[in-house]
């Protein structure tokens, strides 16, 4: 199982990341997407693709919620540097639900970050809370004038909450849907209806550790090695054995973000 979204570069993993990977390849866990928010967990996301290749890959980028406090020329830096080393840009995107950082600010440095993974033919880790209308715009806005002439990497929508303005954008321009802990949600009847509308072959799985814990650890520090949670739901909802559930999620991933 690939795991395409975990905070293994923050808090409580960064003090032995080795120990959570040792644990979820236990469990079934054997590839993972580290995400960076801000420029030093982007530059730790990065170490730990280095220190455990082939198992962890690294994103790159600034959170929303830190766009008013993070240069943007500092993830292109780290992005200079380390090529070959990164997988995408993200987690970039759009919050409105935390008053973190001002909407302006945030509008520019996605705008920026989308700069940043075209420059560098990556494919985008997206954030999106209670901002779905700005951030397709900003989508669009950067994708109708570098479709021309340039080959799109595409991109995953995070945390995918079942939208369906987000859906109808994202299938239209080839992007695909991270889906973890609220799948197993009792209250997530619209997230599987939209799951079962997308197809499993726009579907990556995620866990967005220590965040969103499933299903039936709640309450709980949320890990990797609970991914299996994820596809079990998701087996249950789309009414595909689980086997073929994680070859085809596995697929995705490892096609979106290049890897062998």
């Amino acid at each position: 199982m690939f795991d395409t979204h975990c905070h293994l570069n923050i808090a409580p993993f960064n003090d032995d990341p080795g120990k959570v990977i040792r644990d979820s390849q236990e469990s079934g866990v054997d590839h993972f997407l580290v995400p960076g928010v801000d420029g030093r967990s982007s530059r730790e996301a990065v170490t730990l693709c280095k220190q455990f290749p082939g198992v962890v890959y690294s994103s790159v980028g600034i959170h929303p919620n830190y766009s008013h406090t993070t240069d943007f020329r500092e993830i292109d830096q780290i992005l200079i540097q380390n090529q070959g080393h990164i997988s995408a840009v993200g987690e970039i995107g759009l919050d409105y639900f935390r008053d973190y950082a001002p909407k302006q600010d945030q509008l520019i440095i996605l705008e920026e970050m989308l700069n940043l993974a075209n420059i560098y033919q990556l494919p985008i880790c997206l954030h999106n809370r209670e901002a779905e209308d700005d951030l397709l715009k900003s989508l669009s806005n950067w994708y109708d004038p570098v479709i021309e002439g340039a080959n799109m990497s595409g991109g995953v929508f995070h945390a995918f909450e079942g939208s369906q303005a987000i859906a109808e954008w994202g299938i239209k321009h080839g992007f695909h849907f991270g889906i973890g802990g609220l799948i197993t949600f009792k209250r997530s009847n619209n997230l599987r209806a939209r799951v079962k509308e997308i197809g499993l072959d726009h579907l990556l799985l995620e866990t967005d550790s220590p965040y969103l814990t499933p299903v039936p650890h709640r309450g709980k520090q949320n890990q990797p090695k609970y991914l299996s949670f994820i596809v079990e739901a998701l087996s249950q909802c789309l009414e595909i054995d689980k086997q073929e559930i994680i070859e085809i999620t596995d697929h995705n991933a490892k096609k979106l973000f290049g890897l062998k």
